[in-house]
């Protein structure tokens, strides 16, 4: 799809970039939520005890607020060690103008044998953290803290993965690089693509999380959750970054090289795709975990009927 923006003719406003929190809070507790809805009974119950017993004081323990705790532990005060560790995790930055997979995911190196996904390479990518904490979250002889770690992890990389600009890059630091003024919000000096797809596009659509995961979930057909639930990370990430390509970025690609005006057509587009992402994601992540904590996927028919 071709957007429509202009680039602003005053030079680009210097400001220190922002962290990028991929969706924000309410982002991630949204997809939280819509997975806990279409989770079986068994997994529902086995999820809640698990998160029950954690002892970690990041977030609170229902699963909408551990869906954040991943962010939380990244950027845990005093601890540069946690964010030296899985800052890269939490994204997989396909280049726009040269797509490859393997690139972004720093070769796809696999775990050395004994290694635990926790304590895997910093050097990996956000598809490679979902598949090897999913194996971990099956295997019955996993440990009940490396479990609980990869539970915890598992709830906020697949909403990672289903953030454009965390599975895209312009060599701008997935749009963070970006500064932009945006029809119909507010604008600050130190404004940027990437923050606006994680937080003011979301905001957009309804808060708090409890209301914008109802307002996805009365959209989700179940002929559309059996459809997302197949597939795998790989498959998710490149169709993830195709809607990045093609909307976040345009044609041609917005700049970092001057502040860029996104106009209400960019801004209509953004939020059709901020609803898809979020639901993919969320129908996604019950499918992963009632696959590796079950022996069923839900029925979709079931999980989707409205609520009252």
């Amino acid at each position: 799809m071709k957007i429509r923006y202009s680039a602003l003719i005053f030079p680009l406003l210097l400001a220190a970039p922002q962290d990028a929190l991929s969706w924000g809070d309410d982002g991630h507790k949204a997809i939280a939520l819509i997975a806990q809805r279409c989770l079986t009974p068994e997994v529902k119950a086995r999820v809640a005890a698990m998160l029950a017993a954690d002892t970690d004081n990041l977030t609170k323990h229902d699963i909408a607020s551990e869906a954040t705790w991943a962010d939380k532990y990244r950027d845990e005060n005093n601890r540069q060690d946690h964010y030296q560790q899985t800052q890269n995790w939490h994204f997989t930055d396909i280049e726009i103008d040269h797509p490859d997979l393997s690139q972004a995911c720093f070769g796809r190196q696999p775990l050395s044998p004994g290694t635990l996904a926790s304590n895997g390479p910093a050097q990996a990518c956000a598809v490679d953290k979902i598949e090897q904490f999913q194996v971990e979250l099956a295997a019955a002889n996993t440990d009940a803290e490396e479990r609980l770690f990869a539970l915890k992890f598992l709830l906020h990389f697949v909403g990672d993965l289903h953030q454009p600009l965390h599975s895209s890059d312009d060599h701008d630091r997935g749009g963070n690089a970006v500064k932009v003024i945006v029809d119909g919000f507010p604008h600050k000096s130190n404004d940027e693509l990437h923050g606006f797809w994680d937080t003011q596009f979301v905001d957009a659509i309804a808060t708090p999380p409890t209301a914008l995961a109802q307002n996805l979930l009365v959209q989700i057909t179940p002929e559309d959750a059996g459809s997302w639930a197949k597939g795998t990370p790989d498959d998710w990430a490149m169709e993830t970054f195709t809607v990045s390509r093609a909307d976040a970025y345009g044609t041609p690609p917005l700049s970092k090289d001057q502040v860029q005006h996104l106009d209400a057509n960019y801004v209509d587009t953004a939020e059709v795709d901020v609803r898809l992402q979020l639901s993919r994601a969320g129908i996604r992540l019950a499918a992963l975990l009632n696959k590796a904590l079950g022996s069923r996927q839900a029925d979709w028919n079931t999980c989707l009927k409205p609520s009252h």
